[in-house]
């Protein structure tokens, strides 16, 4: 019997990195955890970037695989191993669509258009200069998109369909870095991360995030 590839991650300590290793538990495999940090030199070495020109993290190498970007990396693990089933619904034209919709809703409008500002101009403030007007738009699009995205009713098992999914992990990380940048979240969001939080899989995953 041939040998399986070995899974390897490069990347710990963000709430992106957190993304992959959560999947990586809900999944129970195992692989190689190489904790390479955001913005402490590694990334930029002629070595990581012969894996990763684009000098980010986190990276998933998969035998002669390799890829970038958190969530597609989550989506590949899903697809590829067994332990997560979805619904019939969740698995219709329609309910395919749903998902592509709320992916794009989430990647775009509530990590890169809000939180990424955020960080970009507090945290990296060194780098991309000091922005306050910037960061108060951002946070208060930031609470109108959410509100106008995710109900109650839309919150009160999972973001998608009856079963967990891989946008479970990208809106929950989504929620925990807001709640870092002090974004105060509605109840139905909180409660909704609580349950989150209590997943075998997330306590896993986030242990293995660690720096």
């Amino acid at each position: 019997m041939s040998r399986q590839p070995e899974l390897i991650v490069w990347g710990a300590g963000t709430s992106r990195t957190l993304r992959v290793h959560w999947m990586l538990a809900e999944l129970n495999l195992e692989y190689d955890n190489k904790k390479v940090g955001p913005r402490t030199g590694e990334t930029q070495t002629e070595a990581y970037k012969a894996i990763n020109p684009k000098g980010k993290i986190p990276v998933l190498v998969h035998g002669d695989l390799i890829i970038s970007e958190s969530f597609a990396i989550a989506r590949y693990l899903r697809r590829t191993f067994k332990g997560l089933t979805l619904d019939q619904d969740q698995l219709s034209p329609e309910g395919v669509a749903r998902f592509d919709e709320l992916a794009s809703f989430m990647l775009m409008e509530l990590d890169a258009t809000s939180l990424y500002i955020i960080r970009r101009h507090v945290d990296l403030a060194s780098i991309y200069g000091e922005a306050p007007n910037a960061v108060i738009s951002a946070k208060a699009y930031f609470c109108k998109m959410l509100g106008e995205g995710f109900s109650a009713s839309e919150l009160a098992e999972f973001v998608w369909g009856h079963c967990f999914s891989e946008l479970d992990i990208l809106l929950t990380t989504i929620l925990d870095w807001a709640d870092a940048v002090d974004i105060a979240l509605p109840a139905h969001c909180h409660a909704y991360r609580y349950r989150m939080h209590q997943r075998p899989g997330y306590r896993l995953g986030k242990t293995n995030n660690k720096p």
